[in-house]
């Protein structure tokens, strides 16, 4: 993946604020994100943003140079054509999938704005959409409650805008495929499947029923088969897993998480779907074809 020049000149904006860095401490701090960056790029980038009015101070330590960001210059300011670039990388990073890098990003973005003259520049500069909503310190409360795998007791905001108390057994936060909101997932009271909840729903936790809490389920594992030909035209995401083909037939298993990203699935592969493992999905499933068959009836 190709990663812009303006995401590494703010990285390296980011390292240089947080302390005193030589050269090769910057290139092992992009080695850790996985982006290789040469000595002679880091002078360039250090040029650039001084040609941007920010005063980027050399130090000398035996024989090495120390770079770091001086606070106290006033005013940062992008081009046009720069904001579009920071505009590209928001919606990379969103399309990772990965809440807890857009996360840092923010806390970037948020820390530079002050240094921001512009009101109009400021305000496009830290909106990150629906991730800009969210209420962060909740997300970190529910991230350590899943962490210890505790059921809670959550205040939830229902779509109709009325409030309900939900007991939940919580297991991770995460971003689905087919979705850029953040999902908490867990088990409600006398379930024996996973369901999630749109954490921007959820208002506060409003108490810890148990902590520390074991998950003693049986593996929920959905086994299905398609047509070689099917099989020939898609791509299998992450979680699908082969397990065995013949002349006709591709056998695929996953875990069963997501009951709405999984029944479209598995929609996608009619006509081509010949067996489904579970009894519950495939009831589902044969429910949203009916839905499916009476819209195109009427």
């Amino acid at each position: 993946m190709r990663i812009s020049s303006t995401y590494k000149i703010l990285h390296l904006l980011y390292l240089l604020t947080n302390g005193q860095c030589t050269k090769n401490d910057i290139v092992d701090d992009f080695k850790k994100l996985g982006i290789n960056i040469n000595k002679p790029s880091i002078n360039k980038y250090i040029e650039r943003l001084q040609k941007n009015h920010l005063a980027i101070e050399t130090l000398k330590e035996k024989n090495e140079n120390l770079y770091k960001f001086n606070q106290e210059v006033p005013f940062l300011a992008f081009s046009e054509k720069e904001m579009q670039v920071i505009g590209d990388i928001k919606k990379l990073l969103v399309a990772q999938k990965n809440y807890n890098n857009i996360r840092k990003t923010m806390r970037l973005f948020y820390k530079f704005a002050i240094h921001i003259k512009d009101e109009a520049t400021r305000a496009d500069f830290i909106d990150f959409g629906y991730y800009s909503t969210l209420n962060w310190q909740l997300i970190r409360k529910l991230e350590q409650h899943c962490k210890t795998k505790d059921v809670i007791e959550i205040d939830y905001i229902l779509p109709q805008g009325e409030n309900r108390y939900i007991k939940i057994h919580v297991d991770n936060l995460r971003v689905e495929d087919w979705s850029d909101r953040i999902y908490l997932y867990g088990m409600f009271e006398n379930a024996t499947q996973f369901s999630r909840l749109p954490v921007d729903r959820i208002f506060l936790v409003k108490q810890v029923i148990r902590e520390n809490v074991c998950f003693d389920l049986p593996a929920n594992i959905l086994e299905y088969k398609i047509s070689n030909k099917m099989y020939e035209e898609i791509d299998l995401d992450y979680k699908e897993k082969i397990i065995s083909q013949d002349d006709k037939y591709t056998f695929i298993q996953r875990p069963i998480e997501d009951d709405f990203y999984l029944i479209q699935r598995l929609l996608y592969f009619c006509p081509d779907l010949h067996y489904v493992s579970d009894e519950r999905i495939k009831k589902l499933l044969k429910e949203k074809l009916q839905i499916v068959k009476a819209s195109y009836d009427n």
